[in-house]
């Protein structure tokens, strides 16, 4: 059987390489699904399936500064496709988990940053969940604040890192962030945080996490290796189809960041897991 899986593996890996070639982009899609499938079934065969309990740190890519990972990852390259990406890899689930941080608005709040803005998917959002709300967001990578200002969501958009805002103390009632904690230095974030949020005002903060049981595990790990196959296909995101499960499976930002807000002072403190424990907003109150 393995025989048969290693002989079929070639033939598809062939074919993938002279439609690659040919530039045709579809088919070159269909067989690298299919070339992920079989190496799994491959492994699964040969008693080597998913070690979830493997350290992904020999990889090295942890051992990377965030904000270099970062940017890394999200570049010019890949900022006109980020939108459609977000929505396909997360089926869709993207918008739920963003609605779910809207519900922690009031409606009253006037001033709302939005923190590794991106491309300004989360704007709509907050307009929806708090309609009056004046939003300025804020970015590393320049070429998504360009594309965030054609949304005309924002009051202002400024190209800094999360950790040092150019904003005075005291600035903003709320603070929303998807995706960005796992890049970021917590310690320094939660008191950046804590310095421009004013008295009463309220974090909510959103990222993927690694599942906590097995048949999670499995289909997670099982998931990624269908996306490190597509990075062969979709190169301006082969960095990070690549290395975005390591990030996530070693690192526990929820319960670092919420030991980091109790240690600031921030009160109120709630987690919760969504998708079956692939994705988690947390949430406290200055």
């Amino acid at each position: 059987m393995i025989s048969f899986i290693s002989h079929f593996l070639a033939k598809l890996e062939s074919i993938y390489d002279s439609q690659h070639s040919c530039g045709n982009l579809t088919c070159s899609i269909s067989i690298s699904i299919s070339i992920s499938i079989c190496k799994i079934f491959y492994t699964c065969f040969d008693h080597t399936y998913f070690n979830i309990h493997q350290s992904a740190i020999n990889d090295g890519i942890l051992g990377t500064n965030g904000h270099l990972i970062a940017t890394r990852f999200f570049s010019s390259k890949n900022a006109s496709s980020y939108d459609k990406i977000v929505r396909l890899t997360t089926f869709y689930q993207d918008s739920s988990w963003k609605k779910e941080m809207m519900r922690f608005l009031n409606g009253k709040n006037e001033q709302i940053l939005d923190l590794a803005c991106g491309t300004g998917i989360l704007s709509s959002f907050i307009h929806n969940g708090s309609a009056s709300a004046k939003i300025f967001g804020t970015d590393l990578t320049y070429e998504y604040l360009k594309l965030a200002k054609n949304r005309q969501s924002y009051a202002l958009l400024t190209n800094s890192l999360a950790e040092f805002l150019p904003y005075k103390d005291e600035s903003f009632d709320v603070i929303v962030s998807s995706y960005l904690v796992k890049y970021a230095d917590l310690s320094t974030l939660v008191r950046e945080h804590w310095r421009v949020l004013r008295k009463g005002g309220i974090i909510i903060i959103h990222d993927f996490t690694y599942p906590n049981t097995r048949i999670m595990k499995v289909l997670w790990h099982f998931y990624f290796q269908i996306l490190n196959e597509l990075g062969k296909v979709i190169r301006s995101w082969r960095e990070v189809f690549s290395n975005l499960d390591k990030l996530i499976q070693q690192n526990p930002w929820v319960n670092n960041l919420v030991r980091e807000l109790d240690i600031v002072g921030f009160t109120s403190i709630s987690k919760k897991y969504y998708t079956y424990g692939t994705s988690a907003i947390v949430y406290a109150k200055k």
